[in-house]
Parts: structure tokens; C-alpha cells; sequence
């Protein structure tokens, strides 16, 4: 959502004045300036206010519909991913590379099965620096790489019981992960922008593979309020869904959902688009 709104460049840019400048604006108390050309502050504050408001609602609709919700956004990833591609502006080898490049990450990534890691305190260090890169790279869920790597669990379970020496690491780790990657990514875009845009579409059409509707799940994680989610599992069609699982597969609603996936994303972009015009 941040490439089609955008403000995915202005973030990675944002991220990366998180320098000395940006410190000693706050050291000298201008705070003015500080925020005034700070669009990261603000992007948190929507971030937070969106995880507070929607965190009630999605939760439990995740739970009880989630064909209905993975074919929602199954069709925001897809025709973001395409109109992502409309803004390459000069196709070539690399950047066909590129795609090929972001599509195999992401998709082999998918296509792992977790692994165990020590449940140490040290072992949240490099967790939150490989969740916090995570933040700005489209198509590669933080919680995902969480669970790959076996710390989903071990990490939730430490902020509910307040195991500060964990959180401490793990948040460290991830504002380290965080700087480092939009600093990488500010320097790819700006200098190759072409090739940024079509590395980014391929992650995010790699990742289609973990967001297919009709899946087939091989291992749970459960979390710290109960609920049991998918750790592993593989995409299948949906009449094998019907053979395993016995429940209708919901085909026909699926694709009204889809649907109404597309019109949004299409809408906001041409919401964006007309503002962009006349301003």
C-alpha cells in the first residue's frame, strides 16, 4: 500500500534521516523542523492507530472466515503487484532479472518449512533485526520470518510475560534491522529505480503463494491468547481443500471478494493519482 500510495520512497528516506541531524534537532529542542520533515512519525501514529481500531475486528473474522479474508488480500498483493509494474519506466534484461530475483525469494521462502532456534535472550537479537528489515521490503511478513526461524512464539510469549532483557534485544535488533535496510533500499531506488520497482513487484508476487485462499496446513503455532495459526502449510486448489478439509471450498465468494479487492486498489489509486495531479 505504501508503493501504491506513494509514500514507500519518502519512508525508506524518512527511516534514513534518523541520523545525527535528525538527533541533534531534538538535542537542541526544534522540534518544529524535527517533525515538520519527519513523515516516519506520522506513518507509526496510522500504523498504531490502525493495529488499535482493526487489531478487534480482523482478529476474530482471520479465525472464522479465512478463505473469505486470504482472497482479500490475495487480490490487493495481485493488481498492487501489476500496478507496481506500470511505474517502470524502462524495461530490460536486468530488470527482468530483478523480478525473477525478488519472486524466487519470496517464493522459496513460502515454500519453507520452519526450523528450531535456542529460546535465548541473545537469540532476539538477530530475530528483531531480521523482523525489523522486514518492515520495509514489500511482500515479506515479520511475523513470517518470525515463525521460519522458530521465534514467533518465543517472542509474543516474552512481551506478554515481560521479559525485558528479550524485548530490549529484540527491539534493538529491530530498529538496527530497520536502519539498515531503508538505507540499502534508499540508495536502490534512488540510483536504480527501475530495477527497484521491478525487484519489489516480484517479492510481491512470490508471496502470493502464502496468501492463497485454499490452503492445506501441516503445523500450528499457537498464541499467547490461545489461538492456533498456521505455522506451515501449502497452497492447493480448491477441490482438493473440499477432499481434505470435508468444508466447501466458497469458491463463488471468494471471487466476489477478490473482486472487491481489486475495485479498492484501484480506487486508491486513482484517488492518489488525482491528488498527485493537483498538487
Amino acid at each position: 500500500m505504501a508503493l501504491l500510495l506513494g509514500s514507500h520512497q519518502e519512508l525508506i528516506l524518512s527511516i534514513q534521516s534518523w541520523n545525527r541531524r535528525a538527533l541533534l534537532l531534538l538535542k537542541t529542542k526544534q522540534y518544529a523542523g524535527f517533525l515538520r520533515n519527519d513523515l516516519l512519525l506520522f506513518i507509526l501514529a496510522g500504523v498504531v492507530t490502525g493495529l488499535l481500531t482493526l487489531r478487534a475486528v480482523l482478529t476474530p473474522l482471520v479465525t472464522t472466515h479465512p478463505i473469505f479474508i486470504s482472497s482479500f488480500f490475495f487480490s490487493l498483493v495481485s493488481i498492487a503487484s501489476l500496478l507496481l509494474l506500470r511505474k517502470i519506466t524502462r524495461w530490460s534484461i536486468g530488470v527482468v532479472l530483478a523480478i525473477l530475483v525478488g519472486f524466487g525469494i519470496t517464493y522459496l521462502l513460502t515454500r519453507m518449512a520452519p526450523f528450531s532456534t535456542p529460546d535465548h535472550a541473545l537469540a532476539a537479537l538477530p530475530a528483531g533485526f531480521l523482523a525489523g528489515s522486514t518492515l520495509v521490503i514489500p511482500g515479506v511478513s515479520d511475523a513470517f520470518i518470525l515463525m521460519i526461524i522458530g521465534k514467533y512464539q518465543y517472542i509474543l510469549a516474552s512481551f506478554g510475560s515481560l521479559e525485558f532483557d528479550v524485548i530490549i534485544l529484540f527491539i534493538g535488533g529491530g530498529i538496527l534491522g530497520l536502519a539498515c535496510t531503508a538505507h540499502l533500499l534508499a540508495g536502490l531506488v534512488s540510483g536504480y529505480f527501475n530495477l527497484a520497482m521491478g525487484l519489489f513487484a516480484g517479492l510481491m508476487i512470490g508471496s502470493l503463494n502464502k496468501i492463497w485462499p485454499w490452503r492445506e496446513v501441516f503445523e500450528y503455532v499457537t498464541t499467547i491468547e490461545g489461538n492456533r495459526i498456521p505455522a506451515f502449510d501449502s497452497s492447493i486448489l480448491p477441490w482438493r481443500y473440499l477432499e481434505i478439509t470435508g468444508k466447501d471450498p466458497q469458491v463463488f465468494y471468494a471471487i466476489l471478494t477478490m473482486a472487491a479487492g481489486v475495485f479498492m486498489v484501484v480506487l486508491i489509486e486513482k484517488i492518489t493519482s488525482r491528488l498527485k495531479t493537483k498538487s
